[in-house]
């Protein structure tokens, strides 16, 4: 049904990189790994080809998109698109700032028929895909229930998904803080979870594990 489906996800998004994105990123990452004492671990299971990979991340404030992005190599940082609702994005100013920072925008409104599609696009476009499968962030540093949108793409193009656990980000800049504190944030990327032969279930519970018994390590 879904492999049906991804036949319509054709290039009528461009997931293209932004040229504002890389000036962008050459002041924002320095200053990102400083003030949170960024550390990160696995990038050993990145592809070395910057073969399309499919990011699956549990959600603990805010900046998570920003401090992900800085914990990357160069090359793939700036092959990344990020999913986000459109609510958060509802002017001409923060649209534009969204397709600078390539974030596609989804309502909440879009039936999964027509999600799925479009978000698989950006990966057969060749670039890297990240979600947060809660949809949300946490409300007490735990991850919540994960949603299964990621795993219906991964399963359908057979893609791995990379499972990618941040913590400190929640005590940095929960919920209501307008400005973070210095706490240090780790970034650590697990092994990739292969997705052939597995149904969305599968690929969902074994990253949902993945990244939970990361968490309370």
């Amino acid at each position: 049904m879904w492999e049906k489906l991804l036949d319509q996800s054709s290039n009528d998004f461009s997931a293209g990189r932004s040229p504002l994105l890389r000036p962008g990123l050459f002041l924002l990452v320095p200053l990102v790994r400083f003030y949170f004492r960024l550390t990160v671990s696995g990038t050993e299971h990145l592809s070395a080809d910057n073969t399309p990979m499919l990011f699956a991340l549990n959600h603990q404030s805010y900046l998570d998109p920003a401090l992900f992005s800085c914990a990357l190599p160069s090359k793939t940082r700036r092959n990344i698109w990020f999913i986000a609702k459109d609510k958060y994005f509802n002017s001409p100013f923060r649209r534009c700032f969204a397709s600078i920072c390539q974030v596609m925008l989804i309502s909440p409104k879009m039936r999964l028929r027509q999600a799925v599609p479009a978000m698989a696009g950006i990966l057969k476009q060749g670039r890297h895909l990240a979600i947060f499968p809660e949809g949300t962030r946490t409300r007490s540093g735990i991850p919540g229930e994960f949603k299964k949108t990621f795993a219906i793409i991964a399963a359908a193009t057979g893609y791995p998904v990379i499972p990618v656990v941040i913590q400190g980000a929640f005590e940095s800049a929960e919920r209501g803080k307008k400005f973070p504190r210095r706490v240090p944030v780790t970034i650590t990327i697990l092994p990739p979870i292969a997705t052939n032969g597995l149904d969305p279930a599968e690929v969902a519970e074994k990253t949902e594990s993945a990244i939970r018994q990361a968490v309370e390590r």
